[in-house]
């Protein structure tokens, strides 16, 4: 299956939503293995600099070029699933960096509010704001996990990345190539709703085989995101 989404049990061609029924369940399953070759699935800042590559049987999404960080200081250079906002989820991708590193991105609100991982070959200790978990506040970008662990890309080799978020209560895990404990584990209640996104800060690389699951689809920025101004639709290509 190449790509699909579905909705309330319901599969939904594109990212059409099936109508509300009372009783239904608002969840989430999607799956992108790129083999449909387009990227109607994806909201990208510069549709120019993606593409869909293949190795063999693979398909995956590549990262063409970089682009500047933005002011204050956060990366802007992702493409956003363009699907439903969800609160809590999971989501698991695989990772290939060819800089040192790469990013996935949640609970997006706008440009200015959300969280990232920060996938990299260095140490959070080597590099204060490498590999870890980030967030940015309607201010430069501060770490709130990740400071001692060892790196999530030690290498340029395809790596798996599973992110489980856990809006309510607060929890962000992250784990690496199947392992049983995370390497970066946060706390964060900032933040409980939003897109969620791959990319890079400053570098390049890939990604595949993208799956994320989650049974609060249809979530609330909340009162303190409206009373901000960020209770809007969720972006479109020319608003990213």
């Amino acid at each position: 299956m190449a790509l699909a989404l579905w909705v309330a049990g319901t599969i939904a061609a594109g990212f059409g939503i099936a109508p509300h029924a009372a009783g239904v369940l608002r969840s989430v399953t999607f799956r992108d293995d790129f083999q449909s070759g387009n990227l109607d699935a994806w909201l990208l800042p510069h549709p120019e600099d993606w593409e869909i590559r293949t190795e063999g049987a693979l398909h995956y999404l590549h990262m063409k070029r970089s682009r500047e960080p933005g002011v204050p200081r956060r990366p802007l250079q992702f493409a956003l699933l363009q699907s439903p906002r969800v609160g809590s989820f999971e989501l698991e991708t695989r990772v290939r960096r060819e800089g040192r590193s790469m990013i996935v991105v949640f609970n997006y609100v706008d440009t200015l509010h959300f969280y990232y991982l920060h996938l990299s070959v260095d140490r959070g200790t080597d590099q204060p704001v490498h590999n870890g978990v980030f967030i940015v506040d309607n201010a430069p970008r501060e770490r709130i996990a990740g400071t001692e662990a060892p790196p999530a890309l030690p290498d340029r080799d395809w790596h798996e990345v599973r992110l489980v978020r856990d809006a309510a209560g607060g929890a962000i895990q992250v784990f690496l190539d199947h392992q049983k404990e995370p390497l970066f584990s946060a706390h964060s209640l900032t933040f409980k709703c939003g897109q969620v996104g791959l990319g890079s800060f400053d570098e390049t690389g890939d990604f595949a085989d993208v799956k994320l699951e989650s049974v609060d689809v249809g979530c609330k920025l909340g009162r303190e995101a409206a009373s901000l101004g960020w209770e809007r639709p969720i972006q479109t290509i020319g608003s990213f």
